[in-house]
């Protein structure tokens, strides 16, 4: 999105996981989405964002975020929706291709659709597919879904139905190589790195030179996705999550320990305390002068419908427009 003078705008959205601590809980999970969903669109975010899980993995409850998407369009009028990811390597290409599709249709244009490659092993091994060849059927598959939602023919002068061209200029992906993502004239999505990675500069920095080179008249499209725990203040915050961000360190540091909790915290990009002291962190971060949309994830493991509700109260009406008028140009 752009103003009057041309200038990329900053906008904001929110992102759910949908964690359920329990298989039991998918459906109260899915109604509290819904519910969070109805809260943004009235505080004005522009999109509302959902996490792909398949078999309950970090908890997560949303396997088909398509069809909770399609579900949600109905309880909606204007907030965009969005994936943050599908993992694109686990998918049929064309059949994901006719779902986002159908959900254009059944939305009014309001998807926004996120690709990823997928880390999990274990969903990688129980769809069969070697996640040593993830990378290769991304590339396969980003292709094939591209150009069926473009228009063009896939057999025999057979097309993608319904048609949705302008679909294939909402696509996003969540990728280390950004310069392959702005040749296609894609959106780029930026989780929180890893110290051992690529810096969101350097990636941001590959992006905008490949992206200004080929479409020098579009506007840039970079979202920043971010964990946003807002709280009375952070040791506060700490006792609300620190069981659930050691749970999920634990998957991949199996001593981690209290003691380390924020350490941990800085290394997973999470951002947390008082709205005034996440702001004052957020001010210091140069690389958002350079995104167009901003997400926040409130929720954690464990939280409840409340909890989530509150923080992300306080996300739209302290957070936001303390971000926008640091970097929205307001």
């Amino acid at each position: 999105m752009t103003d009057s003078s041309g200038k990329t705008k900053l906008t904001f959205g929110f992102l759910n996981r949908f964690y359920a601590p329990s298989t039991s809980d998918t459906l109260s999970a899915y109604h509290t989405g819904l519910s969070l969903l109805k809260q943004a669109e009235q505080t004005g975010l522009t999109t509302g964002w959902v996490a792909q899980h398949h078999f309950h993995t970090e908890t997560g409850a949303l396997p088909s975020p398509l069809v909770w998407l399609a579900h949600a369009a109905q309880h909606t009028r204007h907030i965009r929706l969005g994936t943050a990811v599908v993992i694109l390597p686990l998918e049929p290409a064309l059949r994901l291709a006719e779902d986002a599709a159908v959900l254009d249709v059944l939305s009014d244009g309001r998807l926004e659709l996120g690709l990823g490659k997928g880390f999990d092993a274990e969903s990688f091994d129980h769809f069969s597919i070697p996640i040593e060849d993830r990378n290769k059927r991304y590339d396969d598959h980003i292709v094939t879904l591209t150009n069926a939602l473009a228009g063009e023919n896939i057999i025999n002068d057979l097309v993608l139905s319904p048609p949705v061209p302008e679909l294939v200029h909402k696509i996003w992906e969540s990728s280390r190589n950004s310069r392959a993502i702005a040749e296609r004239g894609n959106g780029l999505i930026l989780a929180p790195q890893p110290p051992d990675k690529s810096s969101h500069s350097l990636l941001i920095e590959q992006y905008l030179n490949t992206w200004y080179s080929q479409n020098p008249q579009k506007p840039v499209r970079i979202a920043f996705m971010r964990a946003i725990i807002p709280g009375a203040d952070k040791k506060t915050v700490e006792s609300e999550i620190g069981s659930d961000i050691l749970l999920y360190v634990r998957r991949f540091i199996p001593e981690a320990s209290a003691n380390n909790l924020q350490t941990y915290l800085r290394n997973t990009g999470v951002l947390w305390g008082h709205p005034d002291e996440i702001i004052q962190d957020l001010s210091q971060d140069s690389t958002l002068g350079s995104i167009s949309h901003f997400a926040a994830q409130v929720q954690t493991f464990s939280t409840h419908a409340d909890q989530a509700s509150h923080r992300l109260r306080l996300y739209t009406e302290q957070i936001v427009p303390a971000i926008n008028s640091l970097f929205g140009g307001a």
